[in-house]
C-alpha cells in the first residue's frame, strides 16, 4: 500500500484522469474531492464490500441444487383410470371414459 501525506488543498493524481484533492480537515475527519470521468464508478469502501458480499451470496445461491419431489411410478400407471370430461363432438357429448 502506498501511503502519502497531503495538506489541505493538495492532491494526488491516479492515472491520466483521476485527481483526489484534500478539501477539508476537521479533527480526525478528512474530506476528499474526486475529479474523475462520469463513467468512473466511485464507491465508499464499506458499500463496495457489501455489494461484493451480496453478489457472492447470490452466485452461491444459484449453485444450490434444487431437489424436486419424486413422483412414484404408480401414480403414472393410474392416469389411464382417471375419468375426464370431453367437449361436444359432432353434436354428441362423450361420457366419462375410464
Amino acid at each position: 500500500m502506498l501511503v502519502l501525506s497531503r495538506r489541505l488543498g493538495e492532491a494526488i493524481q491516479i492515472g491520466d484522469d483521476i485527481e483526489v484533492i484534500v478539501s477539508d480537515i476537521r479533527g480526525e475527519m478528512v474530506r476528499l474531492g474526486i475529479k474523475a470521468p462520469k463513467k468512473t464508478q466511485i464507491w465508499r469502501k464499506e458499500l463496495w464490500d457489501a455489494i461484493v458480499a451480496e453478489n457472492i451470496a447470490a452466485a452461491n445461491a444459484s449453485k444450490e441444487v434444487i431437489v424436486t419431489p419424486k413422483i412414484p411410478v404408480s401414480v403414472f400407471s393410474k392416469l389411464g383410470n382417471l375419468k375426464t370430461l370431453r367437449g361436444k363432438n359432432n353434436g354428441k357429448e362423450n361420457s366419462n371414459e375410464g
